[in-house]
């Protein structure tokens, strides 16, 4: 395995890409009840795929991107694909995506209650991760198009020595994506020696300690390890990987395929400072396969910027580009 980098070679979390059948029922969630707003859609070109790592006409032939009003980051790009199968509590790789809120939570979860295309879990509740060094939050889950969890997060104290994310709207950006795995410490390892990232929370709990279990159907007695790890930004970061580790038998078996996206969330970009530093860091590592070189993309949200792709341990489709997303 390559050596530790001198910093992180990723900074900020600049969104996810998602899968869903049709594009229109989980874009709607997003400008209907979030309030988001588009700031990019077009098509899908050649070019694109080919640095996705993906067959042609896998991801259908449009792109929408939306974003929190004004927000910077924390974006979700909406492409055609599957569904995810889940026949197990625990989805695989990348499960979904975790959205902040500024206020009134519950207000948020009635609102969304006549939404026939998002499936709640269960009401609002309010979890205290204090023992961990983190913070208070009251939160609810549920299933949206493509088999993608939508996580809507808000803050009611602060964690110890680092703030809580927050946003100017009533529901903000992506500031945490979930990254399923049962081999952990391999993960954790690839994460932290070769990307460089570092953690902001380390825990370990079973016997239902903050009603996770319940939440997600699980055992009592499994074994949960979760850590919240960032790149190169300070105080709690510009978005994290919520690295969750359970037992083989708890996660779906929902293979990957290297040339096509996986239903729901399939893809995390990040940006990094120095794109030929990243390359050579992940290129180095025995843990990832490369599907990508960097290359300039013409098209929205790139704008002219160099972007790569590669899977991690877990196959999970990861993306590496110079700059945050943005409007043509």
């Amino acid at each position: 395995m390559a050596d530790n980098p001198k910093h992180p070679v990723v900074v900020a979390l600049a969104g996810t890409t998602i899968s869903a059948p049709d594009i229109q029922p989980l874009k709607n969630i997003f400008t209907d009840y979030f309030d988001w707003e588009v700031i990019s859609e077009g098509q899908i070109s050649p070019i694109e795929e080919s640095v996705w790592g993906i067959k042609p006409g896998s991801a259908g032939t449009k792109f929408c991107v939306v974003r929190a009003p004004d927000a910077t980051r924390g974006m979700v790009r909406i492409v055609q694909g599957r569904t995810r199968e889940r026949r197990r509590p625990v989805a695989a790789r990348w499960a979904g995506v975790e959205i902040i809120v500024s206020r009134d939570i519950d207000g948020l979860y009635e609102r969304m209650k006549p939404c026939k295309d998002f499936k709640a879990f269960r009401d609002p509740i309010t979890m205290d991760w204090s023992d961990f060094g983190s913070n208070q939050h009251r939160a609810f889950l549920g299933i949206a198009p493509g088999g993608t969890h939508l996580a809507l997060t808000m803050g009611l104290t602060q964690p110890k020595g680092r703030a809580f994310p927050k946003a100017q709207a009533w529901v903000g950006h992506v500031f945490d994506v979930p990254l399923m795995t049962s081999r952990f410490e391999r993960s954790a390892r690839f994460y932290r020696d070769v990307v460089g990232m570092t953690p902001i929370l380390t825990s370990q709990f079973n016997n239902n300690k903050f009603s996770w279990h319940d939440l997600f159907n699980l055992p009592h007695s499994a074994d949960v390890a979760l850590d919240i790890i960032k790149g190169d930004a300070p105080d709690t970061g510009l978005g994290g990987i919520e690295m969750q580790g359970y037992d083989e038998s708890l996660i779906d078996t929902d293979q990957a395929v290297p040339d096509l996206f996986d239903g729901g969330a399939c893809m995390l970009t990040y940006t990094t400072k120095n794109i030929d530093e990243a390359f050579a860091a992940i290129s180095a590592s025995p843990l990832a396969q490369i599907l990508s070189k960097p290359q300039a993309l013409k098209s929205a949200p790139y704008n002219g910027t160099k972007s790569f792709i590669f899977l991690g341990p877990d196959q999970e489709r990861f993306e590496i580009c110079e700059e945050l997303w943005s409007a043509r």
